[in-house]
C-alpha cells in the first residue's frame, strides 16, 4: 500500500503582468483558433466572495479586440514581460 503524504501541494504559475502570450481556443467541432494577446492582471488566489480551483489571467486579445478572464489551459507564454 501506499504510505500517506503529508506533502502540501500548491499550483504555480509563472505569467506575469504583461507577458506576450499566444491564446488557444477550440470551438464546438474541434476546430482550434489561436490569438495573441497580453497578460493585464493575474489571479491566483481567492477573490472576496469567490473560491479560486485555479489561476486565471486578465488577457486583451488582439484579433478579437476584446478582454477576457482565462486559464492556463488556454495560455503559452511567447515572451515574457
Amino acid at each position: 500500500m501506499d504510505e500517506p503524504t503529508n506533502y502540501c501541494f500548491r499550483i504555480e504559475w509563472a505569467v506575469k503582468k504583461g507577458d506576450l502570450v499566444k491564446i488557444t481556443r477550440y470551438g464546438w467541432d474541434g476546430d482550434e483558433q489561436v490569438s495573441y494577446g497580453l497578460i493585464l492582471e493575474c489571479f491566483s488566489e481567492s477573490q472576496p466572495g469567490q473560491l479560486a480551483l485555479l489561476p486565471t489571467a486578465l488577457v486583451t486579445d488582439f484579433k478579437k479586440g476584446t478582454t477576457e478572464l482565462l486559464g492556463p489551459s488556454n495560455l503559452e507564454i511567447i515572451s515574457a514581460a
